[in-house]
């Protein structure tokens, strides 16, 4: 999946960058979606929407921040979100 997003972004430091995140990151984000979702694959669609959505707008962004404490808390706070998200809408479709 690494490779799909990698084809997402043009800029060579933001792939770089990119991967960093996502070999760093990627656990405890599927774990904290999971915490919320109590559902591996659930877990699994939200942080690919996550990293799906940094690829392809945010990855500016994620490069401005120099402190690995910021972009960690950018990365949990964009999943815990989006996990919510997932949550408010397997709830309308019940």
């Amino acid at each position: 999946m690494l490779i799909f997003y990698l084809s997402l972004i043009d800029d060579e430091c933001q792939r770089i960058k990119f991967e960093e995140i996502y070999t760093t990151y990627r656990m405890q984000m599927i774990h904290l979606a999971k915490s919320y979702l109590h559902n591996e694959s659930d877990a699994e669609d939200v942080v690919h929407e996550v990293f799906l959505r940094i690829a392809t707008k945010h990855m500016k962004f994620i490069q401005e921040l120099n402190n690995p404490e910021d972009v960690r808390n950018y990365l949990l706070k964009a999943t815990k979100n989006t996990a919510l998200n997932e949550l408010k809408r397997k709830g309308r479709n019940h």
